[in-house]
C-alpha cells in the first residue's frame, strides 16, 4: 500500500513538473531574444521547460511502475531511477540549461518549482528504496 502511495505521489510530481514549466516560461509569455538580423529565438527557459517535460514523462512512468510493481528488486531499481530523475529536475534550471536572468516567471516560478519538485521526487524515491530493502513490502512469487 505504501508503494502505491509513493508511486502516485511521484506521478503527481511528474504532472506538476510538466505543467509548471510549460506555462511559466518566456516563450509562453510571448518574449523572445531578437538577434541583430531581426530573427526571434527562444530563451533558455523555453529549452529548460522542454527538457523538464522529457524528464517528467519518464518520472511519471517510474511512478506508475512503482505503484504496480511487487518485486523488491524492481522497486529498488525504480527508486534509483527516480532519484536520478529528481536530480535531473534540479539540475536543469540550475546547472544544465538554466533560466533567463530577467525577473520573469521563469526565474521566480519555474526555477524554484523545478528545484522543489526534483527534491521531492528524489526524497520519495529514496523512501521507496528504503522500504523495498527493509522487508516492509511483500514479494510476489512467480506462478
Amino acid at each position: 500500500m505504501v508503494m502505491k502511495v509513493l508511486g502516485v505521489a511521484l506521478l503527481v510530481v511528474a504532472v506538476l513538473a510538466v505543467v509548471i514549466p510549460v506555462t511559466n516560461n518566456c516563450t509562453a509569455e510571448g518574449l523572445f531574444i531578437t538577434t541583430k538580423d531581426g530573427r526571434q529565438i527562444d530563451m533558455k527557459c523555453y529549452w529548460t521547460s522542454r527538457a523538464s517535460v522529457a524528464v517528467a514523462v519518464v518520472l511519471g512512468v517510474v511512478g506508475i511502475l512503482l505503484a504496480i510493481s511487487h518485486r523488491k528488486e524492481t522497486r529498488r531499481a525504480l527508486g534509483v531511477i527516480g532519484v536520478l530523475l529528481g536530480a535531473a529536475l534540479v539540475a536543469l534550471p540550475t546547472e544544465l540549461i538554466g533560466v533567463c536572468a530577467m525577473d520573469k516567471t521563469c526565474l521566480n516560478v519555474m526555477k524554484p518549482s523545478l528545484i522543489l519538485l526534483g527534491a521531492i521526487a528524489a526524497a520519495l524515491s529514496v523512501a521507496a528504496i528504503a522500504l523495498a530493502g527493509s522487508g516492509e513490502t511483500k514479494e510476489e512469487t512467480p506462478a
